[in-house]
């Protein structure tokens, strides 16, 4: 069997943006959040939060906020639905964020990944996807922040296509 441990990955960018328009982006709270211009965002409760994507739209994803630090610091954690099967029970993800100057700051994306039981064959394949997931994750954000939700929906379409 696999370690039953979860998985941390961490990642970095530089955007192009300052500190505070990207936490706008990432806190479920702001309705300038990344993913409400490519889904839907609904507050469930005083820190809760239900997600559905364009791109996934048969798809609800359940949302917890877990820590609010404006401008500095937001973390989230958010079950897999369980309709996916998938051996991603659940992950615990994290924004820093450090100003780099007036319309420029450091973005470091921690994510946390809890995985159902699996056999030690399946590992590695979800420690890699899991990695791609966090990579393209926080290079979203980034084109996001700096090219606009557009050139986002262009990259989705072409992604499911």
């Amino acid at each position: 069997m696999a370690p039953e441990d979860p998985v941390e990955i961490e990642m970095d960018a530089e955007i192009e943006r300052s500190a505070q328009d990207v936490y706008a982006m990432v806190n479920f709270a702001d309705s300038r959040h990344h993913k409400a211009e490519v889904g839907v965002i609904t507050r469930t409760g005083d820190a809760t939060y239900e997600m559905v994507v364009d791109m996934l739209p048969d798809l609800t994803f359940t949302v917890r906020e877990l820590e609010a630090v404006p401008n500095r610091s937001y973390s989230f954690e958010s079950p897999l639905p369980t309709e996916l099967g998938a051996r991603l029970m659940k992950t615990v993800e994290s924004y820093r964020i450090e100003s780099l100057g007036p319309d420029r700051c450091k973005v470091t994306a921690t994510t946390l990944a809890h995985f159902h039981p699996m056999k030690l064959k399946h590992y590695q394949e979800e420690i890699t996807r899991i990695a791609v997931a966090c990579n393209n994750s926080i290079n979203k954000l980034k084109i996001h922040a700096e090219q606009g939700a557009d050139t986002i929906r262009e990259i989705e379409a072409r992604q499911v296509a």
